[in-house]
Protein backbone atom coordinates (compact mmCIF):
# COMPACT_ATOMS: atom_id res chain seq x y z
CA UNK A 1 0.00 0.00 0.00
CA UNK A 2 2.79 2.40 0.95
CA UNK A 3 4.63 1.53 -2.27
CA UNK A 4 1.55 2.26 -4.37
CA UNK A 5 1.11 5.60 -2.60
CA UNK A 6 4.71 6.61 -3.34
CA UNK A 7 4.29 5.59 -6.99
CA UNK A 8 1.10 7.68 -7.22
CA UNK A 9 2.91 10.67 -5.70
CA UNK A 10 5.80 10.26 -8.14
CA UNK A 11 3.35 10.02 -11.06
CA UNK A 12 1.53 13.12 -9.88
CA UNK A 13 4.80 15.05 -9.68
CA UNK A 14 5.66 13.89 -13.20
CA UNK A 15 2.28 15.08 -14.57
CA UNK A 16 2.63 18.34 -12.62
CA UNK A 17 6.05 18.94 -14.16
CA UNK A 18 4.65 18.33 -17.66
CA UNK A 19 1.83 20.82 -17.01
CA UNK A 20 4.31 23.43 -15.77
CA UNK A 21 6.49 22.86 -18.84
CA UNK A 22 3.59 23.15 -21.28
CA UNK A 23 2.34 26.37 -19.65
CA UNK A 24 5.85 27.82 -19.63
CA UNK A 25 6.47 26.97 -23.29
CA UNK A 26 3.05 28.38 -24.22
CA UNK A 27 3.84 31.66 -22.46
CA UNK A 28 7.27 31.88 -24.06
CA UNK A 29 5.68 31.19 -27.46
CA UNK A 30 3.13 33.94 -26.78
CA UNK A 31 5.97 36.37 -26.16
CA UNK A 32 7.47 35.49 -29.56
CA UNK A 33 4.05 35.82 -31.22
CA UNK A 34 3.58 39.23 -29.62
CA UNK A 35 7.01 40.22 -30.89
CA UNK A 36 5.98 39.25 -34.41
CA UNK A 37 2.70 41.16 -34.06
CA UNK A 38 4.49 44.24 -32.75
CA UNK A 39 7.01 44.02 -35.60
CA UNK A 40 4.34 43.68 -38.29
CA UNK A 41 2.13 46.40 -36.82
CA UNK A 42 5.09 48.73 -36.49
CA UNK A 43 6.09 48.06 -40.10
CA UNK A 44 2.51 48.66 -41.34
CA UNK A 45 2.16 51.86 -39.30
CA UNK A 46 5.54 53.08 -40.51
CA UNK A 47 4.57 52.45 -44.14
CA UNK A 48 1.28 54.33 -43.66
CA UNK A 49 3.05 57.28 -42.03
CA UNK A 50 5.69 57.22 -44.79
CA UNK A 51 2.91 57.17 -47.39
CA UNK A 52 1.15 60.11 -45.71
CA UNK A 53 4.45 62.02 -45.61
CA UNK A 54 4.99 61.41 -49.32
CA UNK A 55 1.39 62.45 -49.95
CA UNK A 56 2.08 65.83 -48.35
CA UNK A 57 5.37 66.18 -50.22
CA UNK A 58 3.90 65.43 -53.66
CA UNK A 59 0.87 67.63 -53.09
CA UNK A 60 3.21 70.55 -52.44
CA UNK A 61 5.20 69.68 -55.56
CA UNK A 62 2.03 69.49 -57.63
CA UNK A 63 0.77 72.79 -56.24
CA UNK A 64 4.06 74.62 -56.93
CA UNK A 65 4.36 73.22 -60.46
CA UNK A 66 0.71 74.09 -61.21
CA UNK A 67 1.48 77.72 -60.35
CA UNK A 68 4.64 77.57 -62.48
CA UNK A 69 2.60 76.28 -65.47
CA UNK A 70 0.29 79.28 -65.17
CA UNK A 71 3.24 81.67 -64.84
CA UNK A 72 5.11 80.22 -67.84
CA UNK A 73 1.97 80.28 -70.01
CA UNK A 74 1.44 83.92 -69.08
CA UNK A 75 5.07 84.77 -69.84
CA UNK A 76 4.87 83.01 -73.22
CA UNK A 77 1.80 84.97 -74.19
CA UNK A 78 3.66 88.25 -73.60
CA UNK A 79 6.80 87.37 -75.61
CA UNK A 80 7.01 88.59 -79.20
CA UNK A 81 7.01 85.79 -81.77
CA UNK A 82 10.32 87.06 -83.14
CA UNK A 83 12.12 86.40 -79.84
CA UNK A 84 12.70 82.74 -80.52
CA UNK A 85 15.40 82.25 -77.85
CA UNK A 86 13.14 83.47 -75.04
CA UNK A 87 10.25 81.43 -76.37
CA UNK A 88 12.43 78.30 -76.40
CA UNK A 89 13.64 78.95 -72.84
CA UNK A 90 10.19 79.58 -71.42
CA UNK A 91 8.82 76.60 -73.34
CA UNK A 92 11.48 74.36 -71.77
CA UNK A 93 10.59 75.68 -68.32
CA UNK A 94 6.90 75.11 -69.07
CA UNK A 95 7.60 71.52 -70.13
CA UNK A 96 9.63 70.88 -66.98
CA UNK A 97 6.92 72.31 -64.72
CA UNK A 98 4.18 70.42 -66.56
CA UNK A 99 5.88 67.02 -66.44
CA UNK A 100 6.81 67.57 -62.77
CA UNK A 101 3.17 68.45 -62.05
CA UNK A 102 1.97 65.41 -63.99
CA UNK A 103 4.13 63.04 -61.95
CA UNK A 104 3.46 64.77 -58.61
CA UNK A 105 -0.34 64.80 -58.96
CA UNK A 106 -0.28 61.17 -60.10
CA UNK A 107 1.78 60.11 -57.05
CA UNK A 108 -0.47 62.16 -54.77
CA UNK A 109 -3.52 60.41 -56.15
CA UNK A 110 -1.81 57.03 -55.68
CA UNK A 111 -1.05 57.77 -52.02
CA UNK A 112 -4.65 58.78 -51.37
CA UNK A 113 -5.86 55.55 -52.98
CA UNK A 114 -3.28 53.45 -51.03
CA UNK A 115 -4.33 54.88 -47.67
CA UNK A 116 -7.97 54.38 -48.62
CA UNK A 117 -7.92 50.85 -50.01
CA UNK A 118 -4.28 49.74 -49.80
CA UNK A 119 -1.80 49.33 -52.61
CA UNK A 120 1.80 49.10 -53.71
CA UNK A 121 3.81 52.30 -54.14
CA UNK A 122 7.33 52.70 -55.50
CA UNK A 123 9.59 55.49 -54.28
CA UNK A 124 13.20 55.76 -55.44
CA UNK A 125 13.13 52.17 -56.65
CA UNK A 126 11.88 50.80 -53.31
CA UNK A 127 8.52 49.06 -53.22
CA UNK A 128 6.14 49.69 -50.31
CA UNK A 129 3.06 47.56 -49.69
CA UNK A 130 0.79 50.05 -47.92
CA UNK A 131 -2.12 48.61 -45.94
CA UNK A 132 -5.45 50.50 -45.92
CA UNK A 133 -6.20 52.63 -42.87
CA UNK A 134 -8.71 50.72 -40.74
CA UNK A 135 -8.60 52.42 -37.37
CA UNK A 136 -11.88 54.40 -36.97
CA UNK A 137 -10.19 57.56 -35.65
CA UNK A 138 -7.56 57.66 -38.37
CA UNK A 139 -10.13 56.54 -40.94
CA UNK A 140 -12.36 59.53 -40.27
CA UNK A 141 -9.43 61.88 -40.90
CA UNK A 142 -8.39 60.28 -44.20
CA UNK A 143 -12.01 60.09 -45.42
CA UNK A 144 -12.38 63.86 -45.06
CA UNK A 145 -9.32 64.35 -47.22
CA UNK A 146 -10.55 61.78 -49.76
CA UNK A 147 -13.92 63.52 -49.95
CA UNK A 148 -12.30 66.89 -50.51
CA UNK A 149 -9.98 65.38 -53.14
CA UNK A 150 -12.88 63.80 -55.05
CA UNK A 151 -14.45 67.22 -55.63
CA UNK A 152 -11.83 68.23 -58.22
CA UNK A 153 -9.83 65.04 -58.72
CA UNK A 154 -10.95 64.66 -62.33
CA UNK A 155 -10.02 68.22 -63.22
CA UNK A 156 -6.52 67.96 -61.75
CA UNK A 157 -5.82 64.53 -63.22
CA UNK A 158 -7.32 65.35 -66.63
CA UNK A 159 -5.11 68.40 -66.80
CA UNK A 160 -2.09 66.11 -66.32
CA UNK A 161 -3.16 63.09 -68.35
CA UNK A 162 -5.18 64.50 -71.30
CA UNK A 163 -2.98 67.48 -72.12
CA UNK A 164 -0.45 66.41 -74.71
CA UNK A 165 1.14 69.80 -75.36
CA UNK A 166 1.60 72.03 -72.27
CA UNK A 167 1.33 75.18 -74.50
CA UNK A 168 -2.15 74.08 -75.53
CA UNK A 169 -3.44 73.70 -71.97
CA UNK A 170 -7.16 74.43 -71.61
CA UNK A 171 -7.25 77.78 -69.79
CA UNK A 172 -10.63 77.04 -68.19
CA UNK A 173 -9.46 73.67 -66.88
CA UNK A 174 -6.19 75.20 -65.68
CA UNK A 175 -8.05 77.98 -63.91
CA UNK A 176 -10.34 75.47 -62.13
CA UNK A 177 -7.34 73.41 -61.07
CA UNK A 178 -5.54 76.47 -59.74
CA UNK A 179 -8.67 77.68 -57.91
CA UNK A 180 -9.03 74.31 -56.19
CA UNK A 181 -5.34 74.26 -55.28
CA UNK A 182 -5.40 77.80 -53.90
CA UNK A 183 -8.54 77.20 -51.84
CA UNK A 184 -7.54 73.79 -50.45
CA UNK A 185 -3.75 73.89 -50.20
CA UNK A 186 -3.58 74.75 -46.48
CA UNK A 187 -6.58 72.55 -45.76
CA UNK A 188 -5.03 69.50 -47.43
CA UNK A 189 -1.67 70.08 -45.76
CA UNK A 190 -3.27 70.62 -42.33
CA UNK A 191 -5.46 67.56 -42.76
CA UNK A 192 -2.43 65.55 -43.81
CA UNK A 193 -0.44 66.70 -40.77
CA UNK A 194 -3.33 65.82 -38.46
CA UNK A 195 -3.56 62.44 -40.11
CA UNK A 196 0.17 61.77 -39.61
CA UNK A 197 -0.03 62.84 -35.96
CA UNK A 198 -3.08 60.64 -35.44
CA UNK A 199 -1.31 57.66 -37.01
CA UNK A 200 1.73 58.25 -34.81
CA UNK A 201 -0.38 58.46 -31.66
CA UNK A 202 -2.33 55.32 -32.54
CA UNK A 203 0.86 53.46 -33.40
CA UNK A 204 2.47 54.46 -30.10
CA UNK A 205 -0.62 53.49 -28.14
CA UNK A 206 -0.82 50.15 -29.91
CA UNK A 207 2.84 49.39 -29.31
CA UNK A 208 2.51 50.26 -25.62
CA UNK A 209 -0.46 47.94 -25.24
CA UNK A 210 1.31 45.11 -27.03
CA UNK A 211 4.46 45.68 -25.00
CA UNK A 212 2.43 45.63 -21.80
CA UNK A 213 0.89 42.32 -22.84
CA UNK A 214 4.37 41.09 -23.70
CA UNK A 215 5.75 42.11 -20.31
CA UNK A 216 2.81 40.46 -18.52
CA UNK A 217 3.31 37.25 -20.50
CA UNK A 218 7.04 37.34 -19.79
CA UNK A 219 6.53 37.94 -16.05
CA UNK A 220 3.96 35.16 -15.85
CA UNK A 221 6.29 32.80 -17.75
CA UNK A 222 9.12 33.64 -15.32
CA UNK A 223 6.81 32.98 -12.36
CA UNK A 224 5.72 29.69 -13.90
CA UNK A 225 9.35 28.77 -14.52
CA UNK A 226 10.26 29.65 -10.94
CA UNK A 227 7.29 27.64 -9.70
CA UNK A 228 8.41 24.72 -11.82
CA UNK A 229 11.99 25.06 -10.57
CA UNK A 230 10.86 25.30 -6.94
CA UNK A 231 8.54 22.33 -7.34
CA UNK A 232 11.26 20.29 -9.02
CA UNK A 233 13.77 21.33 -6.36
CA UNK A 234 11.37 20.33 -3.60
CA UNK A 235 10.75 17.01 -5.31
CA UNK A 236 14.47 16.32 -5.71
CA UNK A 237 15.14 17.30 -2.14
CA UNK A 238 12.43 14.95 -0.96
CA UNK A 239 13.98 12.12 -2.94
CA UNK A 240 17.46 13.00 -1.65
CA UNK A 241 16.13 13.17 1.88
CA UNK A 242 14.58 9.70 1.58
CA UNK A 243 17.87 8.28 0.30
CA UNK A 244 19.89 10.01 2.99
CA UNK A 245 17.55 8.84 5.73
CA UNK A 246 17.72 5.25 4.51
CA UNK A 247 21.51 5.26 4.17
CA UNK A 248 22.61 7.11 7.29
CA UNK A 249 20.18 6.50 10.13
CA UNK A 250 22.94 5.27 12.44
CA UNK A 251 25.12 8.25 11.58
CA UNK A 252 22.25 10.62 12.38
CA UNK A 253 21.85 9.03 15.81
CA UNK A 254 25.55 9.39 16.46
CA UNK A 255 25.47 12.99 15.31
CA UNK A 256 22.67 13.88 17.71
CA UNK A 257 24.47 12.20 20.58
CA UNK A 258 27.68 14.06 19.79
CA UNK A 259 25.90 17.38 19.44
CA UNK A 260 24.26 16.74 22.80
CA UNK A 261 27.65 16.22 24.39
CA UNK A 262 29.02 19.39 22.82
CA UNK A 263 26.04 21.46 23.92
CA UNK A 264 26.30 20.08 27.46
CA UNK A 265 29.99 20.97 27.60
CA UNK A 266 29.40 24.45 26.20
CA UNK A 267 26.54 25.00 28.63
CA UNK A 268 29.00 24.29 31.43
CA UNK A 269 31.50 26.69 29.84
CA UNK A 270 28.85 29.42 29.68
CA UNK A 271 27.73 28.92 33.27
CA UNK A 272 30.80 30.56 34.84
CA UNK A 273 30.68 33.88 32.89
CA UNK A 274 26.91 33.97 33.31
CA UNK A 275 27.36 33.59 37.06
CA UNK A 276 29.74 36.49 37.53
CA UNK A 277 27.76 38.66 35.07
CA UNK A 278 24.70 38.12 37.27
CA UNK A 279 26.68 38.89 40.44
CA UNK A 280 28.10 42.05 38.88
CA UNK A 281 24.63 43.22 37.82
CA UNK A 282 23.31 42.70 41.35
CA UNK A 283 26.18 44.78 42.75
CA UNK A 284 25.55 47.48 40.14
CA UNK A 285 21.87 47.48 41.13
CA UNK A 286 22.78 47.98 44.80
CA UNK A 287 25.14 50.82 43.89
CA UNK A 288 22.45 52.31 41.69
CA UNK A 289 20.26 52.80 44.73
CA UNK A 290 22.96 54.98 46.30
CA UNK A 291 23.15 57.03 43.10
CA UNK A 292 19.36 57.38 42.94
CA UNK A 293 19.18 58.58 46.56
CA UNK A 294 21.95 61.14 45.93
CA UNK A 295 20.27 62.33 42.71
CA UNK A 296 16.89 62.62 44.48
CA UNK A 297 18.43 64.61 47.36
CA UNK A 298 20.24 66.92 44.90
CA UNK A 299 16.99 67.43 42.98
CA UNK A 300 15.18 68.46 46.20
CA UNK A 301 17.91 71.04 46.96
CA UNK A 302 17.65 72.48 43.44
CA UNK A 303 13.85 72.66 43.65
CA UNK A 304 14.07 74.57 46.96
CA UNK A 305 16.62 77.00 45.50
CA UNK A 306 14.52 77.57 42.39
CA UNK A 307 11.41 78.14 44.52
CA UNK A 308 13.27 80.60 46.75
CA UNK A 309 13.01 78.38 49.87
CA UNK A 310 16.57 79.05 50.97
CA UNK A 311 15.97 77.93 54.55
CA UNK A 312 14.67 74.61 53.35
CA UNK A 313 17.59 74.28 50.96
CA UNK A 314 20.02 75.07 53.77
CA UNK A 315 18.55 72.23 55.82
CA UNK A 316 18.80 69.72 52.91
CA UNK A 317 22.33 70.55 51.74
CA UNK A 318 24.31 68.83 54.56
CA UNK A 319 22.54 65.48 54.08
CA UNK A 320 22.93 65.71 50.31
CA UNK A 321 26.63 66.51 50.57
CA UNK A 322 27.03 63.57 52.92
CA UNK A 323 25.49 61.21 50.36
CA UNK A 324 27.72 62.54 47.58
CA UNK A 325 30.84 62.29 49.77
CA UNK A 326 29.87 58.74 50.69
CA UNK A 327 29.62 57.77 46.96
CA UNK A 328 33.05 59.25 46.32
CA UNK A 329 34.52 57.72 49.46
CA UNK A 330 33.30 54.21 48.72
CA UNK A 331 34.28 54.54 45.04
CA UNK A 332 30.96 53.44 43.61
CA UNK A 333 31.64 54.99 40.19
CA UNK A 334 34.91 53.10 39.70
CA UNK A 335 33.33 49.95 41.07
CA UNK A 336 30.42 50.16 38.61
CA UNK A 337 32.78 50.79 35.70
CA UNK A 338 34.84 47.77 36.69
CA UNK A 339 31.73 45.61 37.06
CA UNK A 340 30.42 46.69 33.65
CA UNK A 341 33.81 45.97 32.03
CA UNK A 342 33.96 42.50 33.61
CA UNK A 343 30.39 41.78 32.58
CA UNK A 344 31.09 42.76 28.98
CA UNK A 345 34.12 40.47 28.95
CA UNK A 346 31.95 37.63 30.23
CA UNK A 347 29.30 38.31 27.61
CA UNK A 348 31.99 38.42 24.91
CA UNK A 349 33.15 35.00 26.07
CA UNK A 350 29.59 33.65 25.86
CA UNK A 351 29.14 35.21 22.43
CA UNK A 352 32.38 33.63 21.22
CA UNK A 353 31.20 30.21 22.37
CA UNK A 354 27.81 30.65 20.70
CA UNK A 355 29.33 31.84 17.42
CA UNK A 356 31.74 28.91 17.33
CA UNK A 357 28.94 26.49 18.18
CA UNK A 358 26.77 27.96 15.42
CA UNK A 359 29.55 27.71 12.84
CA UNK A 360 30.54 24.25 13.98
CA UNK A 361 27.02 22.84 14.15
CA UNK A 362 26.38 23.25 10.40
CA UNK A 363 27.29 19.63 9.90
CA UNK A 364 25.16 19.11 6.80
CA UNK A 365 26.83 21.90 4.83
CA UNK A 366 28.33 20.39 1.68
CA UNK A 367 29.04 23.60 -0.21
CA UNK A 368 32.74 24.13 -0.72
CA UNK A 369 34.51 27.42 -0.24
CA UNK A 370 37.93 28.91 0.33
CA UNK A 371 38.79 28.40 3.99
CA UNK A 372 41.80 28.58 6.27
CA UNK A 373 42.51 25.31 8.06
CA UNK A 374 44.26 27.15 10.92
CA UNK A 375 41.04 29.01 11.63
CA UNK A 376 39.07 25.76 11.41
CA UNK A 377 41.37 24.23 14.05
CA UNK A 378 40.97 27.24 16.34
CA UNK A 379 37.18 27.03 16.05
CA UNK A 380 37.30 23.32 16.91
CA UNK A 381 39.52 23.92 19.94
CA UNK A 382 36.98 26.41 21.32
CA UNK A 383 34.24 23.79 20.99
CA UNK A 384 36.40 21.07 22.59
CA UNK A 385 37.73 23.30 25.36
CA UNK A 386 35.45 21.79 28.02
CA UNK A 387 37.08 18.39 27.35
CA UNK A 388 40.67 19.61 27.04
CA UNK A 389 40.91 22.10 29.89
CA UNK A 390 40.69 19.47 32.62
CA UNK A 391 43.92 17.65 31.85
CA UNK A 392 45.34 18.73 28.45
CA UNK A 393 47.87 21.37 27.46
CA UNK A 394 47.45 22.53 23.87
CA UNK A 395 50.56 23.45 21.87
CA UNK A 396 49.92 25.04 18.47
CA UNK A 397 52.51 25.23 15.72
CA UNK A 398 50.67 26.69 12.74
CA UNK A 399 52.49 27.16 9.48
CA UNK A 400 51.79 29.65 6.70
CA UNK A 401 49.19 27.52 4.92
CA UNK A 402 47.20 29.26 2.15
CA UNK A 403 43.42 29.01 1.95
CA UNK A 404 42.18 25.86 0.26
CA UNK A 405 38.90 24.83 -1.34
CA UNK A 406 37.12 22.58 1.15
CA UNK A 407 34.00 22.01 3.23
CA UNK A 408 35.00 23.73 6.50
CA UNK A 409 32.21 22.24 8.61
CA UNK A 410 33.25 18.73 7.62
CA UNK A 411 36.91 19.40 8.40
CA UNK A 412 35.87 20.74 11.81
CA UNK A 413 34.10 17.45 12.35
CA UNK A 414 37.25 15.45 11.54
CA UNK A 415 39.39 17.63 13.81
CA UNK A 416 36.95 17.29 16.70
CA UNK A 417 36.85 13.49 16.39
CA UNK A 418 40.64 13.19 16.55
CA UNK A 419 41.09 15.83 19.29
CA UNK A 420 38.42 14.19 21.46
CA UNK A 421 40.08 10.79 21.05
CA UNK A 422 43.42 12.34 22.04
CA UNK A 423 41.88 13.81 25.19
CA UNK A 424 40.43 10.42 26.15
CA UNK A 425 43.76 8.71 25.46
CA UNK A 426 45.48 11.00 28.01
CA UNK A 427 42.90 10.69 30.80
CA UNK A 428 44.84 7.96 32.63
CA UNK A 429 47.97 10.16 32.79
CA UNK A 430 46.03 12.96 34.42
CA UNK A 431 47.95 15.55 32.39
CA UNK A 432 48.57 15.29 28.68
CA UNK A 433 49.90 17.37 25.80
CA UNK A 434 48.05 17.95 22.54
CA UNK A 435 50.24 19.21 19.73
CA UNK A 436 48.71 20.60 16.53
CA UNK A 437 50.96 21.43 13.61
CA UNK A 438 50.11 22.64 10.10
CA UNK A 439 52.48 22.92 7.16
CA UNK A 440 52.73 22.59 3.38
CA UNK A 441 54.32 19.52 1.83
CA UNK A 442 54.69 19.60 -1.94
CA UNK A 443 51.20 20.36 -3.25
CA UNK A 444 49.37 19.38 -0.07
CA UNK A 445 48.30 21.09 3.13
CA UNK A 446 49.12 18.85 6.10
CA UNK A 447 47.55 18.84 9.58
CA UNK A 448 49.39 16.84 12.26
CA UNK A 449 47.52 16.16 15.53
CA UNK A 450 49.66 14.43 18.18
CA UNK A 451 49.15 13.37 21.79
CA UNK A 452 51.34 11.74 24.44
CA UNK A 453 48.64 9.33 25.55
CA UNK A 454 48.63 5.56 25.94
CA UNK A 455 48.97 4.87 22.20
CA UNK A 456 47.36 2.26 19.96
CA UNK A 457 48.52 -1.37 20.01
CA UNK A 458 49.96 -2.61 16.66
CA UNK A 459 47.42 -5.43 16.42
CA UNK A 460 44.45 -3.04 16.17
CA UNK A 461 45.94 0.03 14.48
CA UNK A 462 44.77 -1.20 11.06
CA UNK A 463 41.19 -1.55 12.35
CA UNK A 464 40.61 1.90 13.84
CA UNK A 465 39.03 3.25 10.63
CA UNK A 466 36.60 0.33 10.33
CA UNK A 467 32.94 1.21 10.99
CA UNK A 468 31.74 0.34 14.51
CA UNK A 469 35.21 -0.68 15.72
CA UNK A 470 35.91 0.68 19.20
CA UNK A 471 37.94 -0.21 22.26
CA UNK A 472 35.66 1.69 24.61
CA UNK A 473 33.16 0.02 26.90
CA UNK A 474 29.58 -0.45 25.71
CA UNK A 475 27.69 2.84 25.82
CA UNK A 476 30.87 4.94 25.67
CA UNK A 477 31.40 4.91 21.90
CA UNK A 478 29.96 3.63 18.65
CA UNK A 479 33.11 3.30 16.56
CA UNK A 480 31.87 5.66 13.85
CA UNK A 481 34.05 8.71 14.51
CA UNK A 482 37.23 7.74 12.66
CA UNK A 483 35.29 5.88 9.98
CA UNK A 484 33.34 9.04 9.21
CA UNK A 485 36.55 11.11 9.30
CA UNK A 486 38.21 8.84 6.72
CA UNK A 487 35.22 9.18 4.38
CA UNK A 488 35.23 12.97 4.70
CA UNK A 489 38.95 13.27 3.92
CA UNK A 490 39.32 10.64 1.22
CA UNK A 491 35.95 10.63 -0.55
CA UNK A 492 34.88 14.19 0.12
CA UNK A 493 38.21 16.01 -0.31
CA UNK A 494 40.42 13.61 -2.34
CA UNK A 495 42.87 13.65 0.55
CA UNK A 496 44.50 11.09 2.80
CA UNK A 497 44.56 10.34 6.53
CA UNK A 498 47.28 8.20 8.17
CA UNK A 499 48.20 7.29 11.74
CA UNK A 500 51.40 6.43 13.62
CA UNK A 501 51.39 5.24 17.19
CA UNK A 502 53.61 3.74 19.87
CA UNK A 503 52.17 2.19 22.96
CA UNK A 504 52.96 4.30 26.02
CA UNK A 505 54.25 7.26 24.01
CA UNK A 506 51.29 8.56 22.06
CA UNK A 507 49.67 8.79 18.65
CA UNK A 508 50.15 11.01 15.57
CA UNK A 509 47.41 11.58 13.00
CA UNK A 510 48.37 13.12 9.64
CA UNK A 511 45.69 14.67 7.40
CA UNK A 512 46.74 15.49 3.83
CA UNK A 513 44.54 17.89 1.81
CA UNK A 514 45.22 18.86 -1.83
CA UNK A 515 46.08 22.55 -2.21
CA UNK A 516 43.76 22.75 -5.24
CA UNK A 517 40.95 20.59 -3.95
CA UNK A 518 38.53 19.27 -6.56
CA UNK A 519 35.66 17.65 -4.74
CA UNK A 520 34.21 14.41 -5.98
CA UNK A 521 30.73 14.18 -7.43
CA UNK A 522 27.88 15.20 -5.21
CA UNK A 523 26.83 11.63 -4.46
CA UNK A 524 30.29 10.97 -3.04
CA UNK A 525 30.41 13.98 -0.77
CA UNK A 526 29.82 12.70 2.72
CA UNK A 527 27.32 15.37 3.68
CA UNK A 528 25.67 13.49 6.51
CA UNK A 529 28.85 12.81 8.42
CA UNK A 530 28.91 13.83 12.07
CA UNK A 531 31.33 14.08 14.99
CA UNK A 532 31.63 10.81 16.82
CA UNK A 533 34.01 9.14 19.17
CA UNK A 534 35.57 5.83 18.31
Amino acid sequence: MAGNKKEQQAGFRFVELIIFSVVFLALVASVFVLNIIISKDSQRDAEQIFCATKQSEYWQRAYRNLIRIQERLAELSLIDSTQTAQIADKSAQLDTAFFAYKRSISVFDSTVAALDAGGILVFDGVEYDVAPVTNPKARSTIEKEIQKWKESRDILLDLAQKTENPRQTDPIQLEKAIDFALQNDELILASNRDFIVRLGELSTEKIKNLQLAQVVALVVSILVFLGMAVRLTISLRKQAKIIQESQSQLIQNEKMASLGQMVAGLAHEMNTPLGFVRNNIEIIRENDREFQEAVAASANVLKSLVAGNYNEAEKLIPATLEKLKNIEKIGLIDENNMMITNSLEGLDRIQELIVNLRNFSRLDQTATQLANINQCLDSTLVIANHILKRHMTVVKDYGNVPNIVCAPAQLNQVFLNIITNAAHACEEKGEGVLRIKTFVEKDQAVVQISDNGKGIPPEIINKIFDPFFTTKPVGKGTGLGLSISKKIIEEGHNGKITVKSKVGHGTDFFIYLPMQTQLAKEEKVFSESAPALN
